[in-house]
């Protein structure tokens, strides 16, 4: 009993923690837009929309707006390199950096890795869905994931020989989906890519 609650809550937090560090990054992003918008457009000082004032409705826009082009510069040769940088050097040794970034990566629905593929992968007497990140000859370095409690954010890297694995058509998102609803519909997302009895 101990242990289901446990892992319960500890699944209610990986859920809800990430959700509550994006509020705060917006909050904070808001906030910080708040004063230059104010000296730039005064005209909205007396405004309001449903309770909220018309400085963050426009803060809001322009964070997202920030953020778009921020998006399209990360695209670039130039962007990916600095990133790449940035990343190993500072962002990655700040606490809870990560787990911010897998948050955001999911409620923006981009949680394929880059070049990566599902595959299904034999394991005793069954077939369990896994990402291919890396071949090198006959062997795949695979992520499989825990269904656990994590809600499939969780779980293990192997390397394996790639005569174990069957690389399919799927994405990423089409397994997680599967995973968060308990496994239904695995059967037909496997089906095309499994051996005939």
């Amino acid at each position: 009993m101990f242990r289901f609650i446990k892992t319960t809550v500890a699944g209610g937090l990986l859920f809800i923690l990430p959700l509550v560090l994006v509020f705060l990054l917006l909050e904070k992003g808001v906030h910080l837009l708040r004063e230059p918008i104010h000296k730039l457009l005064p005209m909205f000082a007396e405004y309001s929309v449903a309770g909220v004032t018309a400085f963050t409705l426009v803060a809001l826009v322009v964070l997202v707006l920030i953020c778009f082009f921020a998006g399209l510069l990360a695209k670039t040769r130039l962007g990916t390199s600095l990133f790449n940088a940035l990343e190993d050097n500072v962002l990655g040794k700040v606490p809870g950096y990560a787990l911010l970034k897998d948050a955001t990566a999911h409620l923006a629905g981009l949680e394929n890795a880059e070049g990566a593929k599902v595959g299904l992968i034999n394991e005793d007497d069954g077939w369990l869905f896994c990402l291919v990140l890396e071949q090198q000859q006959a062997w795949y370095s695979v992520f499989i994931l825990d269904a656990g409690p994590a809600g499939g954010t969780s779980g293990e890297v192997r390397v394996v020989p790639a005569s174990q694995v069957r690389l399919t058509e799927l994405t990423w998102v089409q397994v997680l989906a599967c995973v968060r609803r308990g496994g239904h519909g695995a059967l037909a997302l496997a089906a095309p890519w499994l051996p005939t009895a």
